[in-house]
């Protein structure tokens, strides 16, 4: 499959603060299927820490939106929409199976703590452009 993006959709009703549970682990979770383990574990904590005070507020948390092959965005939701997040792979650096894989291991990983979604691929603007 060759896509650049994994779009994770949420079951209507979840809100950014029911993250707050899972988002640690689900962040290390990217972090390791993606080989992006900063060396220094006080970086990990931080960004960490950083995503739960949004999460705490019931804001949009950052991810993991920093150089490297791939990012993960909780995109800006209008307040008609249903939540999502998605993996992102750079264009030069992450090839789309590995964009692919890692999105299917995320989406699996949610479901397993509760967190019904669907994924989908290639849902953002800049494709449709280059399409």
């Amino acid at each position: 499959m060759k896509v650049r993006s994994g779009h994770i959709k949420f079951e209507k009703g979840v809100e950014y603060k029911d993250f707050i549970p899972i988002f640690s682990e689900m962040y290390i979770k990217f972090l390791e299927d993606t080989d992006q383990v900063p060396d220094e574990e006080e970086v990990v904590n931080m960004m960490i820490k950083e995503n739960l005070i949004d999460l705490e507020r019931n804001k949009k948390p950052e991810g993991y939106n920093r150089q490297g092959r791939m990012r993960m965005i909780f995109p800006i939701q209008e307040d008609s929409e249903d939540m999502e997040m998605y993996i992102y792979g750079h264009y030069h650096s992450a090839k789309s199976l590995e964009v692919a894989r890692v999105t299917e291991s995320m989406s699996r990983f949610l479901q397993s703590k509760g967190f019904e979604n669907d994924v989908d691929w290639d849902k953002m603007l800049i494709h449709k452009y280059k399409k």
